[in-house]
This record gives C-alpha cells, sequence and structure tokens, in this order.
C-alpha cells in the first residue's frame, strides 16, 4: 500500500521521469463516451485511483493488483486510472475501457457469465455434491445393521450370563 502511495505521488508531479514517458494517446471518449461522473481531485482521487487499481491485475505480474504492483506496466495503467478518474469517469467506465484494451484477463475477479459462471457455480456444486456422498454413504452404513443369528442367541446368553456373575 505505501508502494502504491508512493507511485502515486510520482505520478502527480510532472518533473519526474515517469510522468515524462510518452504513451500514445487514445480517443478514450470514443471507446467509453463522455464521463458519467464528476471530475475527481486531492485526496479522494488518490484514494479512488488505488480502489480502482485493486480491482485490475498487473499484465507482467499477474497476481498483483496493479495498485500494488512496482512494474512499469502497472504503473502507467495506474496512472491512467488516475487521469480518467480525474476526468470523471466512473469505475464501470474504467474497468470497461481497461477490459477492451486488456482483455477480461485485467480483472482480479472474473464477471459472472458465460463460460465464467463455472468459476463461481464450480466450488457451491462440488461443496453440494461432497455433502450428498456423505450423506449417503452414512444411511448405507445405518442401514447395514447386523442381522440377527438364531444360532448366536444361546451363545448370546451364556456371555451375558458370565459377564454378569
Amino acid at each position: 500500500m505505501a508502494l502504491a502511495l508512493l507511485i502515486l505521488e510520482l505520478l502527480s508531479t510532472p518533473t519526474t521521469a515517469v510522468a515524462q514517458e510518452e504513451t500514445p494517446s487514445i480517443d478514450v471518449a470514443a471507446l467509453l463516451g463522455q464521463p458519467a461522473g464528476s471530475p475527481v481531485e486531492g485526496e479522494e482521487l488518490t484514494r479512488r485511483t488505488l480502489e480502482v487499481g485493486s480491482l485490475m491485475r498487473c499484465p507482467v505480474c499477474q497476481g498483483l493488483p496493479i495498485s500494488d504492483s512496482p512494474s512499469a506496466s502497472a504503473i502507467t495503467m495506474l496512472s491512467q486510472v488516475r487521469d480518467l478518474l480525474a476526468e470523471g469517469y466512473t469505475q464501470s467506465q474504467i474497468l470497461d475501457y481497461f477490459e477492451r484494451s486488456y482483455g477480461e484477463f485485467v480483472l482480479l475477479q472474473p464477471k459472472a457469465k458465460g463460460f465464467n459462471l463455472l468459476v463461481w457455480l464450480a466450488p457451491v456444486l462440488v461443496v453440494a455434491l461432497g455433502l450428498y456422498l456423505i450423506r449417503r454413504r452414512l444411511a448405507v452404513a445405518s442401514d447395514s445393521s447386523p442381522s440377527h443369528d438364531p444360532d448366536l442367541d444361546e451363545y448370546l446368553q451364556r456371555v451375558r450370563s458370565e459377564v454378569d456373575s
């Protein structure tokens, strides 16, 4: 988290080497339309940038959100998130923009639709199947009580009489 705050501080200072990198200009308005929210500034901008950045996967690190990744790609993406929030784009517009640019892989939480629905439903189905199998095994075990053998009755009576005496 401290690394992300340091990166955001560096990004907001125009004299740093990171901020002077040339990035190709993309017409965001053509892709997303006009901003649906209101522009954000100051501490709110930093907080929201980290919040949105925590929802996207770093394309280099793959296990880290861009808000925690030290890679150049993540820093550039976080800078774009900051710029889009400052222009007034909403979280859903920003996530849509990056999903169009990088594919659905960029989202840390897959959307619950299509094939991804399996990711959300598989754990529930596996647990339900496990509970069903356990219940079935317990039912079979309780139904298989020992059968009554009349030849053992005499033996059991002798054992009981010896134990009682």
